[in-house]
């Protein structure tokens, strides 16, 4: 009966590859763990923070000035422009609408909101398909928004939106919803 080739000689690099595991785990116990970068402010950072409830405006328009110039350095130019659309009683009280952005070729949906009354009435969708022709006017060829699971979902979906994230969870047995769409 012929021998059984390669178990044996497997075996045998197993073990001899044995001592140099060892050698290499009591290596790596001995050293001490890699310096991991410290949290918190850096002494010579030269600032203080403060918690502040009620920031002044100017405070504000730091933050947002400062942010903006990065986000364009990085991502070049993204000529932010408003895109606001009102649906109003004949009294001229506005009874909902659509608060958005349009750059760096997206439409982002911040806010659509109608009053009870306005819901189901082809309205939303009426002030979705304004939204994504200036988009489109603009030079736009996507749209983006997020919602949450108790906020008519659906509506997205039956406008031709695709989800593309979820957070489960916020808040507590609802989920956040990111949706996609291209115009």
């Amino acid at each position: 009966m012929a021998k059984p080739t390669g178990a044996k000689g497997t075996r045998s690099r197993i073990t001899a590859a044995k001592p140099a595991l060892r050698k290499a785990a009591a290596i790596a116990e001995a050293a001490p763990p890699p310096a991991l970068r410290p949290r918190g402010l850096a002494p010579d950072a030269g600032v203080e923070i403060s918690e502040d409830a009620f920031p002044e405006l100017d405070a504000v328009a730091a933050i947002q000035r400062g942010l903006h110039a990065y986000n364009q350095e990085m991502g070049g130019d993204y000529d932010r422009e408003p895109v606001t659309l009102l649906a109003r009683a004949p009294d001229g009280t506005a009874r909902g609408g659509l608060l958005g952005l349009t750059f760096w070729g997206w439409l982002f949906i911040d806010w659509l909101w109608l009053s009870r009354d306005l819901r189901g009435k082809g309205v939303g969708s009426e002030l979705l398909m304004r939204a994504e022709a200036i988009a489109r006017e603009r030079g736009c060829a996507h749209a983006y928004t997020d919602t949450f699971s108790f906020q008519a979902p659906d509506f997205w979906l039956q406008n031709g939106y695709k989800e593309f994230g979820r957070l489960d969870g916020m808040p507590a047995g609802h989920a956040r919803i990111w949706f996609r769409k291209a115009l």
